[in-house]
């Protein structure tokens, strides 16, 4: 998916730190764990995901053991980076091509989950949690991944959720220039909640359907289709539908994720825990603050 940084950029000027909001005209609006879960299909509850003190105090060397047990793979030289506890993406990646022609079906369960942690590695610093380098996992992410059928009983949602909203208050008090996690929640949550922004989905060909859940799909899945609208990778046209947005532009989450067919194509009561959220929500609790 390519991001469109316009965007991100006038979204992260709007950001509060003091609130965790945006300041729309509309009003205040936010990223929960909702809009993760039904935008993105991130588990948001279950376990946290946590390091203990014992792994935060590991020395380089017992990174490198833990990474040769779970993976089979050892880096070497300058593969290892940023005090011990960092591996370069591309060291990975080299070792996974060498691997590949060797994976298949017949393959001992050992090589295949070894193989797949690396690919995790990859997936977490390359689109769930990246960072300002872009080039460097840490070998910390080893610990959740130890017993792979344990990766459900995670709350990645929660986790993923953090990183953006770490790095938008970090921008936003000029501690730093760049921002950092995973930006496509951000800009698919912008596209689904502000009118104005919305790209044009094209028509879809007989008998087909927009996929349910997750939403992001419809989205994602439509590549370049928002190539051609003017707002794209446009800072002072993003910027001028910010700060002329009037009632009724901005969907807030109890409307957009609402059981009711007429508003939103999620059904809410065939998901009990997004039920929950919306039967628990109380619009009047907060005035003026809409879940974006």
């Amino acid at each position: 998916m390519q991001l469109d940084w316009s965007l991100i950029t006038a979204l992260v000027e709007r950001w509060r730190p003091e609130t965790h909001t945006f300041h729309l005209p509309t009003g205040e609006a936010t990223i929960t764990l909702e809009d993760v879960q039904v935008l993105y299909g991130q588990r948001v509850d279950r376990r946290a995901v946590a390091l203990p003190q014992y792994i935060r105090s590991m020395m380089r060397g017992q990174y490198l053991d833990m990474m040769g047990q779970y993976t089979g793979y050892t880096p070497q030289g300058g593969a290892v980076q940023r005090g011990g506890s960092r591996v370069a993406l591309s060291a990975i990646r080299d070792h996974m091509a060498f691997l590949h022609p060797d994976i298949t079906d017949k393959m001992e369960d050992l090589h295949v989950e070894r193989y797949t942690r690396l690919a995790l590695l990859l997936l977490f610093r390359g689109i769930l949690f990246p960072n300002t380098s872009g080039s460097l996992v840490s070998m910390r992410f080893l610990h959740h991944l130890q017993q792979l059928d344990d990766l459900p009983l995670y709350n990645w949602g929660a986790a993923v959720l953090a990183y953006p909203y770490r790095s938008m208050c970090r921008a936003s008090m000029l501690f730093q220039v760049d921002i950092h996690g995973f930006l496509p929640l951000l800009q698919v949550l912008a596209w689904q909640r502000i009118m104005p922004l919305q790209p044009p989905l094209p028509p879809l060909a007989s008998g087909e359907a927009y996929s349910f859940l997750p939403l992001a799909s419809r989205w994602v899945l439509r590549r370049g289709n928002y190539r051609e609208t003017d707002a794209h990778h446009n800072l002072p046209l993003v910027r001028d539908v910010l700060d002329m947005l009037v009632a009724g532009q901005v969907a807030d989450g109890p409307t957009t994720y609402s059981s009711d067919p007429a508003k939103c194509s999620v059904d809410a009561a065939a998901h009990p825990h997004i039920k929950r959220q919306l039967d628990n929500d109380d619009p009047d609790s907060v005035p003026e603050r809409q879940g974006m």
